[in-house]
C-alpha cells in the first residue's frame, strides 16, 4: 500500500498513466468506428477480415477493408491535424480562443479547395505530383491568406494579441471566405450537393485513394507542428525573451504559422470544413496533461484523432441508414464549449 501511495504521488507515474489512457482511448475509438454503422460488425469478423480473409465473409470483408478502415483512418488523420493546428495557433497568438475554424483559417482553406474546381488545371500540363495534389495546394494558399490577415491584425499598434481584434478579424475573414465559397458553389450548380456537404464536413464516400493522397502532406505538417512546439514555449515568454535566448524569431514564426496552416489545409482536404476540434481538444489536454507545448501538441494529436473518430461514428449511426455531416456533430458539441470558454476568459480578464 505504501508503494502504491508513493507511485500515485509520483507525477511521472500519473503522466504515464494519462499517456496510456490516451492511446487506449484511440484504439477503442478505432474499434468503435469499425464495428458501428448501418451494418454491425463483430470482433471475430474484424479478425478474420484482417488476418484470415479466406475464411471471412466477403460482405463483411469489403465493409471493413474498403469502407470502415479508410474512413476511420481519414477521421483520425483529420482530427489529429485540426487539434494540432489549434494547439499551435493558440500557443503562437497566446490566445485561448485561437483556432483554425474560429479564426477563419479553415474557411480560407475551404475557399482555396473549392476555387480549385473552377480552374481547368488539366489543361495546364502541370507536373504529375502537383496536378494530383492541386486541391491541397489551393487549400494551403487559402489558409495561408487567412493566417496572414490574422497575423497582421495581431500586430496593429496598441492591439498586439488583443482577443477582440483577433476574433473580430477572424470572424470577418471567415464570413467573407464563406460567402465567396457559397458563390462558387452556386456557379458550379452541377456539383452543388457534393460541394455543400463537403463544406459541412464529411468523410462519406472517401477511401484509401484519398487517404494516401493526403498522407504525405499530413505527415510533413505533423512533423513540423511537433518540431515547432519547442518554439511556442519560448514565445510564451515574449519576443524579448526569445531574442535573448538566441532564437531567430522571424524564421521560427514562419515555421510555426506555416506548420499550423499546412495542418489546417490538409485537414480541410480530408474532411472539408469541420469546426471546434482545434478549440476543444487543446484546452482539455492543457488541463489534464500539461500547458507545455512540447507535450500539449503531440498529445492533442492523439486526442484529436480519438474525438473525431467518435464524432464521425455518431454522425453515421445516429440517423442510420441516413448520415449526418460530421461537422454538424462537432458544432453541436463545440459551440456550447466555445461560449463557456469565451465567458470564462472574459471573467478571468476582469479579475
Amino acid at each position: 500500500m505504501k508503494k502504491l501511495a508513493y507511485l500515485l504521488k509520483n507525477n511521472n507515474f500519473l503522466f504515464s498513466v494519462k499517456i496510456f489512457i490516451g492511446f487506449f482511448a484511440l484504439i477503442f475509438a478505432i474499434f468503435l468506428g469499425i464495428t458501428h454503422g448501418t451494418e454491425k460488425i463483430t470482433f471475430s469478423q474484424i479478425v478474420l477480415a484482417l488476418f484470415n480473409p479466406d475464411k471471412a465473409e466477403i460482405f463483411a470483408t469489403i465493409i471493413i477493408r474498403n469502407i470502415r478502415l479508410p474512413r476511420v483512418f481519414l477521421a483520425a488523420l483529420c482530427g489529429a491535424l485540426l487539434a494540432g493546428s489549434g494547439a499551435v495557433f493558440q500557443g503562437f497568438f497566446r490566445n485561448p480562443l485561437a483556432d483554425s475554424g474560429v479564426m477563419g483559417v479553415s474557411s480560407g482553406a475551404a475557399l482555396g479547395a473549392v476555387f480549385s474546381a473552377l480552374i481547368p488545371f488539366q489543361a495546364l500540363s502541370l507536373p504529375a505530383f502537383l496536378s494530383s495534389n492541386i486541391t491541397a495546394f489551393c487549400a494551403f494558399l487559402g489558409s495561408t491568406l487567412a493566417v496572414f490577415l490574422i497575423f497582421a491584425a495581431s500586430k496593429i499598434p496598441g492591439q498586439q494579441n488583443s482577443t477582440s481584434i483577433i476574433l473580430l478579424t477572424g470572424t470577418a475573414a471567415s464570413t467573407f471566405f464563406a460567402s465567396v465559397t457559397s458563390l462558387i458553389i452556386l456557379l458550379k450548380d452541377n456539383e452543388l450537393h457534393k460541394m455543400f456537404v463537403w463544406t459541412l464536413g464529411s468523410f462519406n464516400g472517401k477511401g484509401w485513394k484519398e487517404f494516401f493522397l493526403v498522407l504525405p502532406l499530413s505527415f510533413v505538417a505533423t512533423l513540423l507542428m511537433i518540431f515547432s512546439s519547442s518554439f511556442l514555449d519560448i514565445f510564451s515568454g515574449g519576443r524579448a525573451t526569445a531574442l535573448s535566448l538566441g532564437l531567430n524569431v522571424k524564421k521560427a514564426q514562419w515555421l510555426t504559422l506555416g506548420s499550423a496552416s499546412l495542418g489546417a489545409a490538409a485537414a480541410v482536404c480530408i474532411g472539408g470544413t469541420i469546426g471546434f476540434v482545434g478549440l476543444i481538444i487543446p484546452h482539455l489536454v492543457r488541463r489534464i496533461y500539461s500547458p507545455r507545448h512540447s507535450i500539449l501538441v503531440p498529445i492533442s494529436l492523439i486526442w484529436g484523432a480519438t474525438f473525431l473518430i467518435i464524432a464521425d461514428t455518431i454522425a453515421r449511426t445516429i440517423a442510420s441508414p441516413s448520415e449526418l455531416p460530421v461537422g454538424i456533430v462537432t458544432a453541436l458539441i463545440g459551440a456550447p464549449f466555445f461560449v463557456s470558454l469565451l465567458f470564462s476568459t472574459r471573467s478571468t480578464s476582469h479579475e
